[in-house]
């Protein structure tokens, strides 16, 4: 993703079992706990408890505060889910027994107490913390009261279990439920202040986004300034359509915000029944500069036709602001003027040649038109004047592979106008040249999409006996499996160029996937083999209708984000510091 991308996220997000399991866990560990908070008491502490109230504790103490809480939180707070709600509670479940045990270490009854009550509004503000983060700061009011579920629980169960029995002081009882909200009004106040500077800087609310993206809901961002990228359109037909869009524009920022989905949405408009759509493009009758759209790509596309999206090199600065403008670019994808004469693929890398930078290139000339593919090694994007400030589009197609591991990619940007994006473009420049002087052939083509939950596409080139093999995943990076799936392919093809699109259309892939269903990947490659026959190939570009992109807005959405999100951090660990020097000294 980079280093100027909210990274931050990525560490928000795992997957949780299902509720049955997590309610089983939730009984189950309530018996474990409360047989081990007998046992640390019994052997750790003078007193020697009754062993039948292992039961009473494990059920009043660890499983009914939770489970109550679990069932209503979902029942407030409307969109919750259950499955969340439950891992809420399983997490303060285990958070409780820590203090149990630690309780049987205490030393006199009034350090019992503070660590008593310690726990309790640790537990209350862990729930405040999570669900204003997983919901929204809007609903504080409702969270603040929701979270005293469990803490009012714990105090009864307390004295049901003859906590009366040590006599605390009413003083006690109104300091220590003072500091409990005193706690929780320090911790509202921090995040009201994060999200307040936060607005301040973007008009972007940090809990919105963080909730959004969490829901995975699709929302616009109120940022950014209007322009009109270029969206270019490379097309081969052997008898079936082959169209991959390539729009100037980068697909994030993140999830469903603005054009995070963008890769996705273009590649199921691509592949979808286009007929249905009318000729006006997206509900509000938009267009690009099309003209009437009727050279629109898939208009009425032939039985067989297949769509996929090339990642070109950008940066976040070209994000969407609103997801909805995928549609303008969906109606900037043209009907390119085809050939059946094309050069053989074209290859040279860069790294150790002096004034150049490490980069290297595969270039194939489609008539007097060109299609180049790059990678750079340890880059991870570029603004998009590094190559294209002084090429027209319309006569060359630029695409970054984008083939990082899709779990430890590079964190270098390339900034126009510095040393190194010189001398990536002297390299590219040069590559040109070369790629300009490659005799054309007859072109031949096949392609297949997998049958698989994940887009992915197998596009096979032939010209004059050589051999190419595109195997494309709509991922962030490349699973290991398919950087191996396309190293034992080398021996079969003259070449082998996988890519991904660079999506950011799922946070949860993002920070969990390490895998992709490479048997439908492979099948879908010996179905491109079978398929290729004589084909047509072209090249076309044009622009879109206004659309916003974040431009600088990034910048300063990241900055601020990744900022906040420490100073959060901070701010929560100096209120647990001082909780405990409160309570104790």
């Amino acid at each position: 993703m980079g280093a100027d991308n909210v990274d931050a996220f990525q560490r928000l997000v795992f997957s949780v079992p299902g509720v049955r399991v997590q309610a089983a866990a939730l009984v189950g560990l309530s018996g474990v706990y409360g047989l081990a908070t007998f046992a640390s008491i019994w052997l750790f502490t003078p007193f020697a408890p009754d062993p039948s109230r292992i039961v009473p504790v494990a059920v009043l103490i660890f499983l009914l505060p939770f489970a109550v809480a679990a069932e209503l939180f979902p029942r407030v707070l409307d969109g919750y889910p259950r499955s969340w709600s439950y891992f809420l509670a399983l997490t303060s479940q285990s958070v409780l027994f820590v203090y149990a045990l630690v309780l049987s270490g205490a030393n006199n009854v009034g350090n019992a107490w503070s660590i008593i009550w310690l726990s309790f509004i640790t537990l209350y503000l862990i729930n405040i913390l999570v669900l204003v983060v997983s919901t929204g700061i809007d609903r504080s009011d409702r969270i603040l009261l929701l979270s005293l579920v469990e803490p009012a629980a714990l105090i009864g169960a307390f004295y049901a279990l003859g906590g009366s029995d040590f006599g605390f002081t009413t003083y006690r009882h109104v300091f220590a439920f003072a500091s409990l909200l005193i706690a929780a009004g320090f911790l509202v106040l921090v995040l009201v202040v994060v999200d307040y500077l936060i607005k301040s800087n973007t008009d972007v609310s940090a809990f919105e986004l963080t909730s959004g993206l969490l829901r995975n809901d699709r929302e616009s961002l109120d940022l950014g300034v209007e322009a009109r990228p270029f969206v270019e359109t490379f097309a081969v037909d052997n008898g079936d359509r082959l169209t991959l869009a390539a729009p100037w524009v980068h697909p994030g920022p993140l999830g469903g915000f603005g054009g995070g989905q963008l890769s996705g949405n273009v590649i199921d408009a691509l592949n979808a029944d286009r007929g249905e759509r009318s000729d006006g493009g997206g509900d509000d009758g938009r267009r690009g500069d099309g003209g009437d759209g009727g050279d629109r790509v898939g208009a009425d596309p032939p039985e067989g036709s297949a769509g996929f999206f090339f990642h070109v090199p950008c940066t976040h600065k070209e994000d969407l602001s609103n997801p909805a403008d995928a549609e303008r670019i969906l109606d900037a994808v043209a009907e390119p003027d085809r050939t059946d004469r094309a050069s053989r693929l074209v290859t040279e890398s860069y790294g150790e040649r002096e004034g150049y930078a490490d980069i290297r290139f595969h270039g194939r000339r489609i008539g007097d038109k060109e299609v180049i593919v790059l990678h750079g090694e340890g880059i991870d994007d570029y603004d998009t004047g590094v190559f294209m400030r002084d090429v027209d589009h319309d006569e060359v197609l630029l695409v970054d592979q984008h083939r990082h591991d899709i779990q430890n990619g590079p964190d270098v940007e390339i900034q126009y106008g510095t040393d190194r994006a010189d001398r990536l473009k002297r390299a590219f420049d040069d590559f040109r040249d070369t790629l300009a002087d490659a005799p054309l052939g007859d072109y031949a083509a096949g392609f297949a999409l997998a049958d698989a939950d994940q887009h992915a596409l197998a596009f096979v080139e032939s010209v004059d006996g050589e051999e190419t093999l595109w195997i494309g995943v709509d991922t962030n990076g490349l699973t290991p499996d398919v950087r191996a799936t396309a190293d034992r392919y080398r021996d079969e093809f003259d070449a082998v160029i996988p890519f991904s699109t660079d999506t950011h259309a799922s946070i949860h892939e993002l920070a969990n996937m390490r895998e992709s269903d490479t048997d439908a990947i492979e099948r879908a490659i010996d179905r491109a083999v079978d398929d290729v026959a004589p084909a047509t190939v072209g090249l076309a570009s044009r622009r879109t209708g206004p659309v916003k992109l974040l431009k600088n807005d990034y910048n300063g959405l990241v900055f601020s984000v990744n900022i906040l999100i420490r100073l959060t951090v901070i701010s929560l660990v100096t209120l647990y510091a001082l909780l405990v020097l409160w309570l104790f000294f």
